[in-house]
């Protein structure tokens, strides 16, 4: 694990040191990947790079499949590019050693999932890197590897490195944000994700001890499940029991490029295994539009296999803000059904308006936006009776109204005035 600033030169050495592998490697044509968040940003930060320190070595590039093979080599091994947003693609390959670039802007399972498989036939190698940008699996994975005396890990923050001139460095702290700069150039994993969004209320669940193993769905009681639908953006399906006095998250669970049928099998695989009493599946209104290739909807695939279907209420994104941060007071987390729900509810924030030095009304649309949108669609439906239509669907809240009240009728009776007592 390399954990270094920004600027620190750490795409260029992985780079090389890909390539210094290749040259040692004996085996029948060796392959290595080179893997970003994203395609677009492998080629951009990465690709040039392969050609240029790889062209010693008889780099002959292949632009359309972004590899190159070194072809000085005796058994030419192959070095290619990827993106950790279409997985797909490099699944069921081998390889004998993979490096992926800003592992915490992509998806965790992805080298669990597609990775590791390909690595364990080669007894390959992998390499995990970037600059911390808040409590992501990256941050666990960095925390959890302490203790590995099997694995390398390389801390690189600018005060050791020095590789920045102070006074460039002075420049920085004027102009960045305390915590920006502390995840940035020093590496801080807590310094708090800039613009985020709900960040206030998961700490108040975390120090209440509303995320913890202790908070499961119970028997008797239905599970209903809420989805936000994606194809290469994540599909997200969220179990959750509603209760007189919260809602359980008892699981979440996403993947993309996956049809539909897969998430129907899910549903029911979670019902089969836990013997939950099934609620209602809640889906957002663009399930109902209708494909022109079947003419079917996604709403029709669920109804089709006898799953009880209802439409999230249509609101403004900021009315369904609005109604999530209602809703916290309410939420309990099992916390190994929804790791990863936790961490994209603490990073989902709002972009930064560099021209007007503000927060914008928009998030940022990342790996942690799907998980949100889905604890969204949520929360609309826990303050469905909030939900008005008159004039376009907006969110009302008003005292008293919710999922439950606070108070006791006892509470009511105490607080009402009295007329003193005549003597």
């Amino acid at each position: 694990m390399i954990v270094a600033h920004r600027r620190a030169g750490k795409t260029v050495a992985v780079v090389n040191d890909i390539i210094e592998k290749a040259l040692y490697n004996p085996r029948k044509a060796p392959r290595y990947a080179y893997i970003a968040p994203f395609l677009k940003q492998a080629k951009d930060i990465a690709w040039a790079y392969l050609k240029e320190y790889g062209e010693p070595f008889g780099a002959r590039a292949n632009e359309s499949g972004l590899f190159v093979e070194l072809t000085k080599v005796p058994n030419s091994p192959r070095i290619t590019i990827y993106g950790a947003d279409n997985p797909d693609s490099f699944r069921g390959l081998y390889f004998d050693g993979a490096a992926l670039d800003e592992f915490g802007n992509m998806r965790g399972s992805t080298f669990q999932e597609i990775l590791l498989p390909a690595l364990i036939d080669r007894r390959g190698w992998a390499v995990f890197m970037g600059t911390p940008n808040g409590p992501n699996h990256f941050r666990d994975l960095w925390y959890l590897r302490q203790p590995d005396e099997t694995w390398f890990k390389s801390f690189l923050p600018v005060s050791k490195t020095k590789l920045i001139p102070e006074e460039e460095l002075a420049m920085m702290r004027q102009m960045m944000d305390p915590e920006q700069y502390a995840q940035e150039m020093e590496c801080n994993f807590e310094a708090s994700v800039r613009g985020a969004i709900y960040a206030r209320q998961m700490e108040e669940m975390a120090i209440s001890g509303r995320i913890s193993d202790e908070w499961r769905a119970q028997r008797g009681l239905p599970v209903n499940v809420v989805a936000d639908l994606g194809w290469r953006d994540h599909t997200i399906l969220g179990f959750f029991q509603e209760r007189p006095d919260g809602i359980v998250v008892d699981r979440a669970t996403g993947s993309n490029l996956k049809p539909i049928a897969y998430y129907i099998s899910e549903i029911k695989e979670y019902f089969s295994q836990s013997r939950h009493k099934m609620g209602k599946i809640y889906l957002p209104a663009d399930a109902k539009a209708k494909t022109l290739q079947t003419g079917k909807s996604t709403m029709d695939a669920f109804i089709a296999a006898r799953l009880p279907v209802e439409i999230v209420p249509e609101l403004s994104l900021q009315d369904g803000i609005t109604a999530t941060r209602t809703t916290f007071p309410l939420l309990y987390y099992n916390l190994s059904g929804t790791k990863d729900l936790v961490l994209a509810m603490k990073s989902y924030h709002r972009k930064y308006d560099e021209d007007n030095k503000t927060y914008t009304d928009e998030p940022v649309h990342d790996w942690s936006s799907n998980w949100a949108d889905m604890q969204r669609y949520m929360a609309i439906v826990a303050n469905r009776k909030s939900v008005v239509n008159k004039g376009g669907p907006r969110l009302v809240i008003q005292p008293g109204e919710g999922l439950h009240y606070g108070f006791a009728l006892n509470d009511i009776w105490d607080l009402t005035p009295r007329r003193p007592r005549r003597l």
